[in-house]
């Protein structure tokens, strides 16, 4: 069935943070997934990692946006709905909402509530002519269709390299996904990071304010306020490293001795040195990407690479009428 949308919905996302807590605690080697990451603390201190000079993705995809918008509107001149899947603060989104004067419609998904409806009512006294329609869930997740008069123009909207969370089977399900909650002759519009260099990347991901290792640690926060674990947080480190075999950097939380942790009535030992693996970001290549697309029905239209700073790709696919 489709979803049906208004000024506020919500559809509930994973509720099942316990359970999924646990077992990825009861694996070997351990690990949680990042999408925990994003309560309203975690999202605001993602937001501050955006602004870390270490941090190049958001600042080479800003100026690669702000240079494109003109170009994206000879491909789409009539633009009426653009889908955001973890919209976070919209920052990056105000560049688009603004040089589209024909927009009818923003919708944010994001699965933190609270953040999103507050980053909402910015954007609906802000764009006062734009009807914003948030929409609280799991993006990651295999959504339902909008429900979306197919006669207007539409465009997914996924920034930030959110793409690099995502291992190769599922990056290629992420991108079938999308394609069936917009539908066919729809676009996407999707920032890839494609760097390579080891250096740039062990800067970005352990940046010297420690912002990152906080955003790390915060899962764990998390799990003591809402599970009532016991994680003393001070006994992980943060740990950050490219594996250049898998063409991803990695992020752990490291045990600095042994430990027990309680959660929902389970106990945890943790060795010293054990860690929780809690993310990971590949950094696909442009042939590869494309290729994720081709299979899930989307077109490569155009490509904008920055030649400063980083290997990084805004990519402009059209959703074929044959998938």
């Amino acid at each position: 069935m489709n979803i049906a949308r208004d000024s506020g919905i919500t559809i509930q996302p994973d509720t099942a943070f316990a359970s999924e807590v646990c077992d990825g605690l009861s694996q070997t080697p351990k690990r949680l997934s990042c999408k925990w990451f994003y309560d309203e603390t975690g999202s605001r201190l993602f937001e501050e990692i955006t602004k870390t000079p270490e941090y190049y993705p958001t600042r080479v995809e800003t100026r690669l946006l702000l240079d494109l918008v003109d170009e994206l509107a000879e491909y789409i001149p009539h633009l009426d709905i653009v889908i955001e899947p973890g919209s976070g603060s919209s920052i990056k989104t105000r560049i688009l909402l603004e040089s589209q004067p024909a927009l009818k419609e923003y919708i944010p998904i994001d699965i933190s509530g609270d953040f999103l409806f507050e980053t909402a009512q910015q954007l609906k006294h802000d764009f006062p002519a734009l009807d914003i329609a948030p929409l609280v869930a799991d993006f990651t997740a295999k959504l339902p269709p909008l429900e979306l008069d197919q006669q207007l123009e539409r465009m997914v909207f996924l920034p930030g390299s959110t793409i690099g969370n995502f291992a190769p089977t599922e990056a290629r399900q992420l991108l079938c996904n999308l394609h069936t909650l917009v539908g066919n002759n729809s676009w996407l519009l999707i920032g890839v990071d494609m760097t390579q260099d080891e250096n740039k990347l062990l800067a970005a991901y352990n940046d010297a304010s420690g912002i990152t290792a906080d955003f790390n640690r915060n899962i764990l926060v998390r799990a003591n306020r809402e599970l009532d674990a016991n994680f003393a947080i001070d006994n992980f480190e943060h740990h950050a490293y490219f594996n250049r075999h898998e063409r991803r950097v990695e992020m752990h939380l490291v045990s600095s001795h042994a430990q027990k942790v309680h959660i929902d009535g389970n106990i945890f030992s943790f060795a010293a040195g054990e860690t929780i693996h809690t993310e990971n970001c590949y950094k696909y290549s442009l042939d590869d990407f494309t290729a994720f697309a081709h299979d899930c029905g989307w077109q490569l239209e155009h490509v904008w690479t920055d030649q400063q700073e980083s290997n990084f790709g805004v990519f402009l696919l059209r959703a074929s009428n044959g998938k």
